[in-house]
């Protein structure tokens, strides 16, 4: 069998930013991260003290899936699974995307290539830019990295404060860890690391309100990991009409537990978007935009 390079080249990058080439082993929690996390448990229940009331009187009108997300949060979680929560910063990765979602997002690119599908990819919520640099790795491997560029969408500060209840719970663990305020700076730093830094990586720093609308372009493949259901109903919003006919929409967070869900369900809706959503495990999702039926 002849050798593939490009094929051994993506699968490094691929491994590589999913830290599988120096993962560290999973070790026990320690006494002190055990400490913190009961504390960080306590914060979390006493801000929303109105709710945890409400949950043990069974007095809360949301769905089964988010009462069941709630009564985790709120009533179960224990100081181990907070303890890997505050833990998600400390991964040597560059994604948080098992090996199995990198690859379908790997085939979606290529898809989207071989097809000729116009336009660039985008990730909207990065964290520290795994994905968009393996998909700026596969547009360089397949030849087009100077005809199709990498946008690189999110706040470079953290998640923003959601509505809705069960995001709202999630951001009070989440902001405490820190976990997904990743500087700009760092960001750059690990496209550099794979020498993929080039002028087809292009950033949008910044509160998706503040900087999708005014986004001038066209997608073959548009990415969305932002968690939360304004977040995820924003980018659909201002970029769905951007995509191309054959383009890919991938939704990180379509899961019952936190608002991407609902924010897709209710956007695909309101737009009658009847394309089928394939599913690539339990929570990443993706659809492609066929054009309408003559």
């Amino acid at each position: 069998m002849a050798f593939d390079l490009e094929q051994a080249y993506l699968d490094l990058v691929q491994t590589a930013i999913g830290g599988g080439l120096c993962n560290p082993p999973d070790l026990p929690f320690s006494k002190q991260e055990l400490l913190r996390a009961r504390a960080l448990t306590r914060r979390v229940r006493s801000i929303f003290a109105p709710e945890v009331r409400a949950l043990k009187k069974n007095q809360l009108a949301l769905s089964e899936p988010a009462l069941t997300t709630l009564r985790g949060l709120l009533l179960d979680f224990q100081a181990e699974d907070v303890a890997r929560l505050l833990r998600i910063n400390s991964p040597v990765g560059h994604t948080l995307l098992g090996q199995e979602a990198l690859t379908s997002l790997r085939n979606c690119a290529r898809q989207a290539i071989w097809l000729r599908v116009p336009g660039d990819f985008m990730e909207c919520g990065t964290w520290r830019g795994g994905a968009c640099i393996l998909l700026r790795a596969i547009q360089n491997a397949l030849g087009v990295g100077s005809r199709r560029r990498t946008w690189v969408a999110d706040s470079f500060q953290g998640l923003p404060q959601p509505d809705q209840l069960v995001d709202a719970v999630l951001h009070a663990y989440l902001k405490e860890t820190g976990s997904f305020s990743v500087s700009l700076e760092e960001v750059r730093q690990n496209f550099a690391r794979y020498g993929l830094l080039d002028e087809g990586v292009c950033f949008l720093p910044g509160w998706f309100a503040d900087t999708l609308p005014s986004w001038q372009g066209q997608l073959a493949l548009l990415r969305l990991d932002g968690d939360w259901y304004e977040s995820t109903y924003t980018a659909l919003e201002h970029l769905y009409d951007k995509v191309s006919w054959g383009g890919f929409i991938i939704i990180d967070d379509y899961n019952p537990v936190i608002g991407a869900y609902a924010a897709v369900n209710d956007f695909r809706a309101a737009r009658s978007i009847t394309d089928p959503l394939v599913q690539v495990d339990h929570q990443i999702h993706f659809w492609r935009k066929l054009p309408p039926h003559i």
